[in-house]
């Protein structure tokens, strides 16, 4: 669906911004995420030649049987070995050449939110909190992103980057010829940008330094899937890890609830070769740390050393409008634009 001027997103549904229409009587709660930066790592042989988001807004033009992708939902759905069917269901191609998505994924085990098919379009499906009726599936996570060139910016929503990766993959690759051959499209963290991979050559030391665990954001006792309240992101599984150590994670949840202790957790990870430390050549830690959480991340290595052995993360937290556990599509992408514009009077992309 190209865009008129770049920014007039459709918005599903009521197009109401804080009770404007009698569709809604308030203004919608608003949720706190985490944009992330992401780039196309092209490497030393890229599979397409154009910039990514021309690759997708070509794929999305792309007929099969005479009807375009972006035309049939049904041809943009992925049936991922892994990860189940993963769809590219909303999308926008604005005038200046940002290509805009909302990719989601759906796991019959999962309660709500639901995957619902449109019987007014065939374009795309409905995405609602609802009693499960008979044409429903049901969502486990989405993700929205805009692409600028080979910038990606990225709303995650339990969908996650190895995700993003494998469905970009299936529509360049297999489902449309727009890449000249069949291999990952990896989205790589600032912390690896095309520029600074060489200087990544001497990595000797990764740390991981996740935030500590808080006590009060801890849901003793509940069956969980995350380790934050739902208004935060979750991010790197602090008990898991201990867990995995071989750790009583029992008796720390105790103390935690005793004290109202907070968890830290500091994790250097070296390779050595008897007396020797090893060191990782760019594209090899790009393939080690590609999906860590950035914020998480330490990285010392003598290429590095004017940063002072730690990289900056390029991100930022916003509030986005929700409907109930849903992220409002028109002003997901609205946050993702508004975040590309900052960057780019930072100079930090084009």
């Amino acid at each position: 669906m190209p865009g008129k001027a770049g920014l007039d997103f459709p918005r599903p549904g009521c197009d109401c911004r804080g009770g404007t229409c009698g569709g809604c009587a308030h203004k919608m709660p608003l949720k706190r995420v985490r944009i992330h930066y992401r780039r196309f790592f092209r490497g030393g042989d890229p599979a397409i030649s154009d910039p990514l988001s021309v690759a997708v807004a070509s794929a999305l033009s792309h007929k099969v049987e005479g009807t375009e992708l972006d035309a049939d939902v049904r041809l943009r759905t992925c049936q991922d070995v892994d990860y189940g069917s993963v769809i590219l269901n909303g999308r926008f191609r604005a005038a200046n050449g940002d290509v805009y998505g909302e990719l989601v994924r759906f796991d019959p085990e999962t309660n709500i939110p639901l995957l619902v098919q449109n019987s007014a379009s065939a374009a795309e499906l409905e995405i609602r909190e609802a009693v499960k009726p008979n044409d429903a599936e049901v969502l486990q996570g989405m993700t929205f992103f805009m692409i600028r060139k080979d910038h990606v910016l990225v709303v995650e929503q339990g969908l996650t980057n190895p995700i993003f990766e494998r469905y970009l993959r299936w529509l360049l690759c297999e489902q449309t010829p727009v890449a000249h051959r069949n291999t990952r499209m990896p989205l790589i963290p600032k912390l690896f940008l095309d520029e600074e991979v060489d200087g990544l050559r001497d990595v000797k030391m990764v740390r991981l330094r996740p935030a500590p665990l808080q006590a009060g954001r801890f849901p003793f006792g509940e069956a969980r899937t995350e380790l934050h309240s739902r208004d935060l992101e979750p991010t790197t599984d602090v008990l898991g890890i201990l867990k995995a150590a071989n750790f009583d994670t029992a008796v720390i949840e105790d103390i935690m609830r005793q004290h109202g202790a907070a968890v830290e957790l500091n994790l250097s990870v070296t390779l050595k070769a008897g007396r020797s430390t090893l060191k990782m050549q760019g594209e090899e830690a790009v393939a080690l740390l590609r999906n860590v959480p950035e914020d998480d991340l330490i990285v010392i290595g003598e290429g590095i050393r004017k940063n002072r052995g730690v990289l900056e993360r390029l991100s930022e937290q916003v509030d986005i409008e929700r409907k109930g556990n849903i992220l409002v599509r028109k002003d997901a992408w609205d946050a993702l634009r508004k975040a590309a514009a900052s960057y780019r009077n930072a100079g930090l992309i084009e």
